[in-house]
């Protein structure tokens, strides 16, 4: 791995900008400082995420998905696992080392993004990347070797936070139903669940065909910010064609927080 980082210590920017350009290429939005309260992708064309919306006619009270993607803006701040594999998002990180490389992924996530109230984010792409932004400068390890570089801050960290992921989803804006109340990474919350228009056109827009698809979605009853999704297509050899999954948790908590790396090189 750490020959890796001295290979292409000049080639990490450019590497990162085309994540940013892939998450914007399938619905993610462009690269900023912090989650956009809009969740969309800049183009005026696009729906904003929080048009998705629920299709059950009963729903009167509790949270909703329109509302989802703000109360997700609205946070101070949290901390996230995530999966993805499939779409233009994987075809980036996989020109990363590392599990999933040269392939669909999976590629595993995590960390904490602080919104408030100022903002700052520690992101792993495991065995990949590991990326922190804090006090205006980005610092990145590629290959995770324990050696930072210190840049100044691009809003690249922004692309891979579950917030985007959130809304590559507003590509569709119905066919979700209530179907229960149930309790998920310690909250309570609603269950959405896709019916089948809007399981057909999220394969559209992903360019995922010949495989079954699910999508669940819990929205926090309180706090109304989706808690956990999952979203899968499977192929019929039982392979996972597409996948964005990720659990949102220790929200609005205190204790969260990320500091600058004390190994950094170019300072």
């Amino acid at each position: 791995m750490s020959g890796f980082a001295q290979r292409q210590g000049s080639r990490s920017l450019v590497l990162l900008a085309g994540i940013a350009l892939a998450v914007s290429a399938c619905g993610g939005g462009s690269a900023t400082t912090g989650p956009s309260t809009s969740g969309g992708n800049g183009e005026s064309s696009a729906p904003s995420a929080t048009s998705i919306s629920s299709a059950g006619p009963t729903e009167t009270t509790g949270p909703s998905l329109s509302g989802a993607a703000g109360a997700l803006a609205g946070l101070n701040s949290y901390r996230f696992t995530m999966t993805l594999a499939g779409g233009a998002v994987s075809d980036t990180l996989s020109n990363l080392p590392g599990p999933g490389s040269g392939g669909n992924g999976p590629f595993d996530l995590s960390g904490t993004f602080i919104l408030t109230p100022a903002k700052a984010a520690d992101v792993t792409v495991a065995g990949a990347l590991h990326i922190v932004s804090v006090g205006g400068s980005d610092y990145q390890d590629p290959g995770i070797t324990g050696s930072f570089t210190k840049t100044d801050t691009t809003g690249i960290i922004d692309s891979l936070s579950p917030a985007v992921a959130f809304a590559s989803l507003a590509s569709f804006s119905s066919g979700f139903d209530a179907v229960g109340s149930e309790t998920k990474n310690g909250v309570d919350t609603v269950h959405f669940q896709a019916g089948s228009s809007a399981l057909a056109e999220l394969a559209s827009v992903a360019s995922v065909k010949d495989a079954t698809w699910t999508a669940d979605i819990w929205v926090a009853t309180d706090a109304g910010y989706p808690a956990s999704v999952d979203i899968e297509a499977r192929a019929s050899d039982n392979s996972i064609a597409y996948e964005i999954r990720f659990d949102l948790t220790n929200v609005n908590d205190p204790a969260n927080s990320v500091t600058a790396p004390t190994n950094v090189t170019g300072a």
